[in-house]
């Protein structure tokens, strides 16, 4: 009987005693490695370059993250008490004068819509007194007639200096920032650094409307001291 078996397995193409072809131990380390992944996967031990969970840190920022700043929801969030924000804007070298928003919103619709009440802080930038980088954005726009005048609250940083003085208020206390360069540059390309090494930084970002869509005034400015 043993040899009856044997004999009807050699002619279908069974293997035989302990022999089995490497197919089918090549089929059994794929779905044992597969399984084995799939575990692992769930309980978070597989590395974000294989899954492509990976996601940015918040020590930079793509200006493409930001709205257009130049065309015509947010949300409010709270703070810790030892965290000041932004709330007033002075700039005496170009009359600027403006109440600064501080939304805790990233989507790009949202902080559109909400520039239209005038300057937003990017809610992953650092606040007054910290080190790292405040980022304040606001519209531009060098339209003859615009309504709300919002859409030209930035229309002359570009005229700035190095070495003018901008104070940022909060909290009752004034944060004086002396300008250290303004460039343009394409929104698709430039990063913004947000990192504390940097030091106590300010960057106001606003749209190069005569240039293109896609284009940026950028501003960078040193914590000077408080006043």
């Amino acid at each position: 009987m043993t040899e009856y078996n044997s004999h009807i397995s050699s002619e279908k193409g069974l293997p035989t005693g302990r022999q089995a072809p490497k197919r089918v131990y090549l089929a059994a380390f794929i779905v044992v490695f597969f399984t084995t992944i799939s575990a692992a996967d769930s309980i978070g031990f597989v590395p974000c370059q294989i899954d492509g969970t990976c996601s940015a840190g918040t020590e930079s920022l793509a200006l493409s993250s930001l709205p257009e700043l130049g065309t015509e929801q947010a949300t409010s969030y709270e703070l810790p008490a030892s965290s000041i924000l932004p709330e007033r804007m002075k700039i005496s070298a170009v009359d600027i004068d403006l109440p600064v928003q501080n939304p805790s919103t990233r989507d790009i619709a949202a902080l559109d819509e909400l520039l239209k009440n005038g300057p937003a802080r990017y809610v992953d930038s650092a606040k007054l007194g910290e080190k790292g980088n405040v980022l304040i954005f606001a519209h531009s726009s060098h339209l003859p007639v615009v309504r709300n005048q919002m859409y030209k609250a930035f229309n002359r940083i570009p005229e700035l200096q190095t070495g003018d003085s901008i104070v940022i208020e909060g909290d009752g206390k004034s944060y004086l920032y002396s300008v250290t360069s303004i460039r343009t540059a394409n929104a698709e390309e430039a990063i913004i650094d947000l990192s504390p090494t940097l030091g106590k930084k300010l960057t106001l970002v606003t749209c190069d409307t005569l240039t293109g869509k896609s284009s940026r005034y950028i501003l960078e400015a040193d914590f000077v001291g408080t006043l």
